[in-house]
């Protein structure tokens, strides 16, 4: 048994925000149907490709049945629709308006099935001034003020800084997952579908403490943890390493002044008490002190780290082209509806002939000759 069992996802995204999204429904036992153009999504051709295969596809891809559709082919347009009939879910992230000129906009989904939840995610959303600009994480992370704010805890005098990972795409996925979520709650008391509309801008904006703390207190959240006693704990250089902690005002702060014996705490202080202990031995120390700490760990010795391992965050991955590869696992651990993230990314059409016998009866012979008319 698992959490969205019977619950199918037509699944027509690219690039991160969509396929993160759609990604965590296929954990949770979702049947989703990865559609792609006869030439593959974007993602497929992200550099270094190894065999043949992109890492950010063969991360993005796992669980997914994968299909090709020419949805500007009348008959592949005609095949979206019927498919259309018996899914739950319809995800794309193309931009605003793409759908509509398809011919296949939520106004007209939702005449041929009223309880289709209908969810988009495009860089500002479907109204609005900027409805119209196309946008990818890192303009996702300019126009929310993201960029600055890096900028303001790293280096205040220097340029906006870009997050190394696609922040700006995954927090609009999960965004995303948890309007259709709730979608599909209504749609229990309510029989109808409804259309969930995510901005990457939006997504962004409603996630940053840092606009309370600059409304209320002229200041960004960073430049708040830095005044008083918070302003010791941070990341600090060890004999060996770095290691992060940190000090809140309160018995946390008092455990660790007691620990150093003093009675003020300077960064001149703090910084000689660390520099002189290996990182082991300072993450010990402080574990055991009540403080919150944890090395700074490089890729590789997160995936060793035995908390890592207890928890099944890394798993192994059986793909057809690049034998037993590891990736992240299924960081949401239910009691009973365990997800399952370890299924390989599909080859490009690898499932045609299963999905459209299975949802649509068609017999292979009708699958060749859609084939060959270049509608898969």
């Amino acid at each position: 048994m698992t959490a969205l069992k019977g619950i199918r996802v037509l699944d027509l995204t690219h690039a991160h925000a969509g396929p993160i999204c759609t990604l965590y429904m296929a954990a949770m036992g979702a049947d989703v149907i990865k559609i792609e153009p006869k030439w593959g999504e974007m993602t497929r051709m992200f550099p270094p490709l190894v065999k043949g295969q992109s890492p950010y596809f063969l991360f993005l891809g796992r669980g997914k049945k994968g299909v090709t559709l020419d949805l500007k082919n009348p008959e592949g347009n005609d095949i979206f629709k019927e498919l259309v009939k018996d899914a739950d879910v319809v995800m794309e992230n193309f931009s605003p308006g793409t759908m509509d000129r398809l011919g296949l906009g939520y106004d007209v989904l939702k005449e041929i099935n009223p309880r289709i939840i209908y969810a988009c995610i495009s860089g500002f959303g479907h109204t609005g001034p900027w409805v119209n600009r196309r946008s990818f994480d890192p303009i996702a992370q300019a126009a929310s003020g993201y960029m600055w704010l890096m900028k303001d805890a790293i280096a205040p005098d220097g340029p906006p800084l870009q997050a190394p990972e696609a922040i700006a795409d995954t927090v609009p996925g999960f965004s995303a997952l948890i309007g259709i979520l709730a979608a599909l709650v209504s749609r229990t008391e309510t029989d109808r579908g409804q259309k969930v509309d995510v901005a990457q801008m939006d997504a962004m904006i409603g996630t940053m403490q840092s606009f309370s703390f600059w409304n209320i207190a002229n200041m960004s959240f960073r430049t708040a943890g830095r005044t008083g006693r918070v302003g010791v704990s941070g990341l600090r250089e060890t004999s060996d390493g770095y290691v992060m902690f940190a000090l809140p005002p309160g018995r946390i702060t008092d455990w660790f002044m007691e620990l150093l014996g003093v009675e003020e705490l300077t960064q001149e202080i703090v910084d000689k008490w660390v520099k002189e202990r290996t990182t082991d031995d300072v993450v010990e120390t402080l574990e055991k002190t009540g403080v919150p700490v944890a090395a700074v760990m490089d890729l590789d010795e997160v995936q060793a780290c035995p908390q890592a391992k207890a928890r099944e965050m890394f798993v192994k991955v059986n793909h057809p082209t690049m034998g037993e590869i590891i990736e992240p696992g299924f960081p949401i651990k239910f009691s009973e509806t365990k997800g399952d993230i370890s299924a390989p990314a599909p080859l490009l059409g690898e499932h045609n002939v299963e999905v459209y016998k299975r949802l649509l009866g068609y017999s292979e012979e009708k699958i060749e000759e859609l084939r060959k008319k270049g509608v898969i």
